[in-house]
């Protein structure tokens, strides 16, 4: 059991490496085009806009593909086609309801969105009108159910779709030296043609799998009548949720509100070259979980090797691109323009930070998939404050390199408190 996980985890962090790979590459390219097409404060505005949209959609977003994991392992591997069936429609109902409720709230809260960020009234207006991409957003059950069924190509296919919409797009308006607003429209139509592929190739695999429609003897009580458990992974989550989205989205937003839109736009920058890093951390738990909680459901033994095989791993990959960035960050901003030199050593900082995050991501899997979710979300919630409370501390004496320094601390943080958390070799047996 231990050799055929390790091998299905090697396989499937395989292909969907290569498919968040190539979707790195496209989006940094399509950030890097677009930051030298426009001027860095019309950067900074586009950037600004779409993480709003993101931030929004984060905080009502109750990710349920990871309880479609969580409870439908077992359902699976014991042949429970109507439990699963039942836990599909519930967490569509889920998705529904908090689709919905993110759009309306991206409509209406964008007058507080652009005090805050210091917009005017034609942005504020985008701004609401851009929400509305959020009615796509009904996504996290295909998602579980790829997962679920293995179908981590798809996944693979998936991650690669929006990148490439954006960056024909962004090419054309960068050849046609379009406007501020061409490559906001660019931007939301990537994200509404990614969210609807996801949606119909989750529910073509579901049609794949299942006997009957999910919806036949279905009503709104089961999402009322569902365990308790499944409430508590629910909440638990859905506040992880809310805390892996501080430090990325919202930094970004606190960025412009203290520094300005140019300097949002190249904290950005900097975190999507990081992102070679943070991507492969989220695909690394992402492939782990279904895995390790299949291990622990048929009480197989290799639990602990598989998942700190990962973590060793993992640190050395990342603290070797880290050395390798502190030479090549300037010049490779460089070939953006001129003014995002300054941005260099905010560059290596958040790589330091991803590398710490990359090899927390098997620590993060192993708690999900022992139950242990709730210690986990209190981990993380120390990491954030002491991420915000660096963050408006040395950001007015240091610049852009003081959330750098206040993203390694917290992810670090995190790591060490995650390695105490879980079991040692010796303890696996008792799990």
């Amino acid at each position: 059991m231990t050799q055929s996980a390790s091998k299905r985890v090697l396989r499937n962090f395989g292909i969907v490496l290569r498919g968040r790979g190539i979707a790195a590459i496209f989006t940094l390219l399509a950030t890097a085009l677009m930051a030298n097409a426009l001027q860095a404060t019309e950067f900074g505005l586009v950037i600004l806009l779409h993480t709003y949209v993101l931030a929004v959609r984060g905080i009502l977003n109750f990710r349920t593909y990871e309880a479609v994991v969580r409870f439908g392992v077992p359902l699976h591997e014991n042949g429970d086609n109507n439990g699963l069936r039942k836990l599909f429609r519930i967490t569509t109902l889920i998705d529904l309801f908090s689709g919905i409720a993110a759009t309306l709230a991206g409509v209406f809260a964008a007058g507080l969105a652009g005090h805050f960020l210091h917009w005017d009234a034609q942005m504020i207006s985008l701004a609401g009108i851009y929400s509305l991409v959020m009615l796509t957003t009904v996504i996290n059950t295909p998602n579980g159910i790829l997962r679920l069924y293995d179908r981590f190509d798809a996944l693979s296919v998936f991650y690669t779709v929006g990148p490439a919409i954006r960056l024909t797009g962004v090419l054309i308006a960068w050849l046609l030296n379009a406007e501020m607003h061409v490559f906001i429209f660019i931007w939301g139509a990537a994200f509404v043609l990614e969210n609807t592929w996801l949606i119909v190739r989750g529910h073509l695999e579901l049609k794949r799998h299942s006997a009957g429609h999910i919806w036949r003897g279905g009503s709104w009580r089961e999402v009322r009548e569902t365990s308790s458990e499944f409430r508590h992974f629910i909440a638990v989550v859905y506040w992880q949720t809310n805390i892996d989205l501080l430090p990325k989205h919202v930094s970004v937003l606190l960025a412009g509100s203290l520094l300005g839109p140019a300097a949002a736009g190249m904290f950005r920058l900097a975190r999507d070259f990081s992102s070679i890093l943070s991507k492969p951390a989220m695909m690394l738990r992402e492939v782990l979980f279904p895995d390790l909680s299949r291990i622990l459901h048929n009480e197989a033994e290799g639990f602990h090797k598989l998942g700190f095989r990962a973590v060793r791993a993992a640190g050395v990959a990342g603290l070797l691109l880290v050395l390798l960035s502190i030479p090549a960050a300037g010049p490779l901003l460089g070939l953006i323009g001129p003014d995002y030199t300054d941005a260099a050593t905010l560059l290596t900082l958040m790589l330091l930070a991803a590398t710490f995050e990359l090899a927390g991501s098997p620590l993060r899997a192993a708690a999900y998939a022992m139950g242990k979710v709730a210690p986990i979300l209190r981990i993380h919630l120390l990491g954030i404050i002491v991420f915000f409370a660096l963050f408006y501390l040395l950001t007015p004496m240091m610049g852009l390199e003081g959330p750098g320094v206040a993203a390694c601390v917290g992810t670090l943080v995190t790591l060490v408190l995650m390695f105490r958390l879980l079991p040692s070799r010796n303890e696996e047996q008792d799990y």
